[in-house]
């Protein structure tokens, strides 16, 4: 018999996908066969899966966490922001637009939700679901899809999260539990999470919210210091090392509709590079590395990037001997022109930043797909995902920044111009310690450093570890024989 568990939160940003992510890995190391599911994700960092469709990237580290190979039942609904508009993905492909703040079509979407969830319970022991946001939004309450509706068709036992690193945390618990109303009953767990300090202080707060709720306090998670994949972007922070004389000074430029800033993530996995955002007016000329990240309205971002003089000041950094990469919407940005004849972000055409020979068009089916490939410039294989609505063409013969495999076919893939200006449309390139540390080098060389140390793990490898530490504290801080009873896993 198929089990479930509803990890739902007091806000946004409590814990719920790395908690749902820490249950997953634990049971699953127990021996049973286990699930993620959320039924409506709004994020800018996504990936793809084997199967060529896009879903939340946390869908996909929970779904590494069980692991098992993600697939777009996992996060059936995904809202990506566009600026004045949403664009709906639905069961990973795109599915249309929406206008911020007003309802989806709710029948649509809930058929696909509760076959997606359906699904899962056929083929897993434990699906593991996370809720979306609050329970408590009373303005939402009628269009909820991904929270309490869904714990009433299924009837799944909901663990409540509450962040104790903004203050708080009891009101949070105890005023989402009474705003509920007739699916309070639901409750059957409360959580506090980062919480720094001795746990002793907290007792005769958790004793009074027991005896409020009759709900009982299954524990209270540590403040962890995780690289794990951050759900939406909205806090999105490098982790960095204080900068030393002789380390990469590499700056990641800071847009408004930044997507997949997880790309760049793996950089923090090297001692001797400095990483953090750069603004567009900011002095370039203290960096070794500008990288131009994807963006999910290329037109807009460019446009605010010819406000400030970027292309001029970007091709100073340039004769002074720095390096620049554009993946992605960053990739396209460094072109001649992007056109938009189907209105995909704004319709019409603005200019790029003029650095290739490249043009680009935004189409309206999205590419999707895996790619495995060489990079020949520094002679390692290289691993990554696309995922786009342009398909950019050279203007002129540019050497190829990879050869890349797909379906028995290998083809050429972005651009190399003067050892100085890289574009690509890879996701995920820097995942490879072998090729991080190649093109890392490659930049110190240009740059006269020496080269670097040798090169640190892969991030899967590393992302392992991290997720059995998170597991590991699970296990440590949560009442796991009380949990497995309410699972049903055990009688006591």
């Amino acid at each position: 018999m198929p089990h479930l568990l509803m990890v739902q939160g007091t806000a946004s940003g409590v814990g719920k996908s790395l908690l749902v992510t820490g249950l997953l890995r634990y049971f699953t190391r127990k021996g049973l066969r286990c699930a993620p599911f959320k039924a409506q994700n709004m994020s800018l960092h996504s990936g793809v899966t084997p199967k060529g469709e896009e879903i939340a990237r946390a869908q996909i580290l929970q779904a590494q966490a069980a692991r098992i190979p993600p697939d777009a039942r996992m996060n059936p609904v995904l809202l990506k922001p566009e600026g004045g508009s949403i664009q709906v993905v639905l069961l990973g492909k795109v599915w249309g637009k929406a206008t911020p703040f007003a309802p989806l079509p709710k029948e649509v979407f809930w058929d696909a939700i509760v076959e997606s969830l359906s699904s899962l319970l056929a083929e897993y022991d434990l699906v593991c679901v996370e809720g979306m946001g609050s329970p408590a939004e009373l303005n939402l309450r009628e269009r909820d899809l991904a929270n309490m509706s869904l714990a009433r068709h299924f009837h799944i036992p909901v663990l409540l999260v509450g962040d104790i690193e903004g203050g708080g945390v009891f009101a949070a618990l105890y005023g989402t539990w009474a705003l509920t109303q007739e699916d309070r009953g639901y409750f059957q767990g409360f959580i506090i999470n980062k919480f720094r300090g001795n746990r002793e202080v907290l007792e005769p707060g958790i004793r009074e919210l027991e005896r409020l709720t009759g709900v009982p306090v299954l524990g209270v998670l540590p403040y962890l210091s995780l690289r794990l994949d951050d759900e939406d972007g909205l806090n999105f922070t490098f982790r960095t090392r204080p900068y030393r004389p002789g380390m990469l000074r590499v700056g990641v430029v800071q847009l408004p509709h930044a997507a997949n800033l997880t790309d760049f993530r793996p950089l923090e996995l090297e001692d001797d590079v400095y990483i953090r955002f750069v603004f567009p007016h900011e002095d370039l000329g203290t960096f070794d590395l500008l990288i131009l990240p994807g963006t999910k309205n290329t037109c807009y971002d460019l446009r605010l990037l010819q406000e400030a003089s970027f292309g001029e000041r970007l091709a100073g950094f340039l004769a002074q001997g720095g390096v620049v990469l554009g993946v992605c919407g960053g990739f396209q940005m460094l072109g001649e022109v992007v056109r938009d004849p189907h209105g995909i972000e704004e319709k019409g055409e603005i200019q790029g930043l003029g650095l290739l020979p490249l043009e680009t068009v935004l189409e309206r089916e999205k590419v999707l797909g895996w790619a495995l490939g060489y990079a020949p410039r520094f002679g390692v294989q290289v691993t990554g995902y696309e995922i786009h609505h342009g398909r950019s063409f050279l203007t002129s013969s540019r050497e190829p920044f990879f050869l890349l495999q797909r379906e028995g076919t290998v083809f050429p893939e972005g651009v190399v111009q003067k050892d100085q200006v890289f574009g690509t449309y890879l996701h995920g390139l820097f995942d490879e310690g072998a090729f991080r540390r190649a093109f890392l080098n490659h930049v110190r060389k240009l740059r006269g450093l020496p080269p670097g140390k040798a090169q640190g793990p892969s991030w899967r490898d590393f992302i392992e570890a991290e997720l059995d530490r998170l597991a590991d504290c699970c296990a440590a801080h949560l009442n796991m024989p009380l949990l497995e009873r309410i699972l049903g896993l055990s009688e006591r």
